[in-house]
């Protein structure tokens, strides 16, 4: 189990660091478009759409990262009063709802993806670049961020038996 969670953990954070990255290109489309629209009267038909699939891809590939930094939100009012292993047990039952939710929008955006794939879907607007590279991508972030998930999971299934196990005579 430890060596799936450092492997895990590894995982997320190199795909954390380099999809950082992409605010790069993100800003520098934006600054490009917004230049051109406000100062030449020239706007790009593209930007929007690029726009759209960087921030995407920014948001979904950091899923995992986030939830290795303990960066999404929580009640932290509600639990910074317990102990670590109460907390464990709180995070243990509360797994089922991620893993519930994780995993319906793994199957949905795998099968969206899937679908968008095999008719090479495009988005619908004047550019029309294709779409079904973003949903690929889409399916690999949550499947990153359900292993992220596992791996929390049983970094506190492990908090709870070892302090259950050093307890015991």
């Amino acid at each position: 189990m430890k060596s799936f969670c450092r492997f895990v953990d590894s995982l997320n954070e190199r795909v954390g660091n380099i999809s950082g990255w992409l605010i790069i290109p993100l800003t520098a489309v934006v600054t490009y478009d917004v230049i051109l629209r406000y100062v030449f009267n020239r706007p790009t038909v593209w930007a929007w759409d690029i726009n759209i699939q960087l921030l995407g891809a920014l948001v979904v590939l950091g899923g995992g990262y986030a939830l290795f930094h303990d960066a999404h939100i929580g009640v932290d009012a509600l639990v910074m009063q317990l102990s670590p292993r109460r907390r464990a047990i709180l995070d243990l039952i509360t797994s089922a709802f991620f893993f519930f939710g994780v995993g319906v929008l793994l199957w949905k955006a795998a099968s969206d993806a899937w679908f968008s794939l095999q008719i090479k879907e495009l988005y619908s607007s004047v550019f029309m670049p294709p779409i079904y590279p973003f949903k690929i991508l889409m399916v690999v972030g949550i499947f990153l961020l359900l292993l992220q998930g596992m791996a929390k999971f049983f970094r506190d299934l492990m908090t709870v038996t070892s302090t259950e196990m050093k307890g015991k005579p």
